[in-house]
């Protein structure tokens, strides 16, 4: 008898450990991702090079097999197709409509927000870039330009001058897989992400990060702190609007992630959302603060079987984005030893080694690995984060000169 398959749509970093926690789990693997050197292409039983936003022609090719889930974490771009293909499949997890829409479309998601009677700011989507430029005009500098359906911070930018809006709007459109672009006011306080479980109609766990960034021009996360330090009041009040969205949404079961950001009078304005786990290793994240397995549970969802969610310990963990300001080759990594004799290395993931291709962090998917901590106290995090800095060096050897470059082709990375 064929053993049974769960499809995975995506094979970079965050979508890997699925493939492997699928097979741990005792099925076979189907991999699906446009990029022929995807990590996924080397671990799947099957790997199709193709995009994951064609579920009818994905079906076409694996209706000769036995399917028993469809799951893509980490990617906002293929949530339409999971539920499309769970639809045509038959699979036992069907995803909430209006969860999947609010995942993949920025607007949709302010509309929500706006219903359940949540604090907003201003904003506009729009495909008219004249549109888009008059509502500009009426919001405060610095404003945030994004593709409204993009994710893993592809095509945003922080507009400061008004000269600069047009080229901005141009790049954001040009990673947009409909056209259309946000423009928003750029929220000033402290920037944290919630990645949540729910269970019957009820958070079953969330783990609250704080999170560093790049900062202007492109605002890319490059570090998740948890647990993020709230006040009771606030932690209280951010998981109750969790829940208000989520009810909104029919969003009973299964992961979501939040980006939000809380400022100086504890007012928490929600951002972004995806009905997934979240991308930039967050399960990594949660496993090792917490002991719970959320890419066992994603699955075991999707197969409708029971899951564990139980928290084994609470540990003060930090996970940072390893990455170059150099696009180039690599050449050396330095202080790789060192830093995993660290005692507070719990992890080190490297996605790239010596001879590979590497760009500057511009997007998300640029990253060249993972580094995570555990310590028992916020001072100890802090000094092991600052050693392991001094310590890990990555050797660029700059590539040529080359003509301007346009926007990447669109690929279903994560946020």
């Amino acid at each position: 008898m064929t053993k049974p398959h769960i499809l995975v749509l995506g094979g970079g970093e965050d979508q890997l450990p699925a493939y492997h926690e699928a097979r741990r789990l005792g099925y076979g693997v189907i991999g699906v991702d446009q990029r022929p050197d995807a990590l996924g292409a080397s671990a799947a039983d099957l790997f199709l090079c193709m995009t994951t936003r064609a579920p009818g022609e994905i079906a076409a090719r694996i209706g000769h097999l036995d399917v028993a889930a469809v799951i893509s974490p980490a990617s906002d771009a293929a949530q339409e197709s999971v539920a499309e293909l769970s639809r045509i499949l038959g699979t036992p997890y069907q995803p909430a409509p209006d969860a999947v829409r609010a995942s993949v479309d920025k607007g949709y998601f302010h509309a929500v927000l706006e219903r359940v009677g949540l604090p907003g700011y201003g904003h506009l989507r729009s495909a008219d870039p004249v549109e888009l430029r008059l509502a500009a005009a009426t919001l405060s500098l610095p404003l945030i330009v994004k593709p409204n359906d993009s994710s893993g911070s592809k095509g945003v930018q922080v507009v400061a001058d008004p000269a600069a809006l047009p080229a901005a709007l141009a790049e954001a459109r040009a990673y947009s897989f409909s056209g259309e672009v946000m423009v928003e006011e750029m929220l000033l306080g402290r920037h944290l992400s919630a990645e949540a479980f729910l269970r019957d109609g009820k958070l079953a766990t969330t783990a609250v990060t704080e999170r560093a960034t790049t900062g202007a021009p492109h605002m890319i996360t490059t570090a998740h702190t948890v647990p993020a330090e709230l006040t009771p009041a606030t932690e209280i009040r951010l998981r109750s609007m969790i829940m208000d969205i989520c009810v909104a949404l029919g969003h009973t079961d299964g992961p979501v992630n939040f980006d939000f950001v809380v400022d100086r009078t504890e007012e928490i304005r929600f951002i972004e959302m995806g009905a997934r786990l979240g991308g930039n290793g967050m399960p990594l994240l949660v496993q090792h603060a917490y002991g719970i397995n959320t890419y066992e549970a994603a699955l075991r969802l999707a197969l409708g079987q029971d899951f564990d969610l139980a928290p084994r310990h609470v540990k003060k963990t930090a996970l940072h984005i390893l990455t170059t300001d150099t696009d180039g080759v690599l050449r050396t990594v330095d202080g790789e030893d060192a830093v995993r004799a660290l005692p507070q290395t719990a992890e080190l993931r490297l996605f790239a080694g010596p001879g590979s291709q590497v760009r500057r962090y511009t997007q998300a998917g640029h990253k060249l690995g993972y580094l995570l901590l555990v310590a028992d106290s916020y001072a100890e995090l802090r000094a092991a984060q600052a050693k392991a800095q001094s310590l890990l060096r990555f050797g660029v050897e700059p590539a040529a000169p080359a003509p301007a470059r346009h926007p990447e082709p669109l690929t279903e990375k994560v946020r």
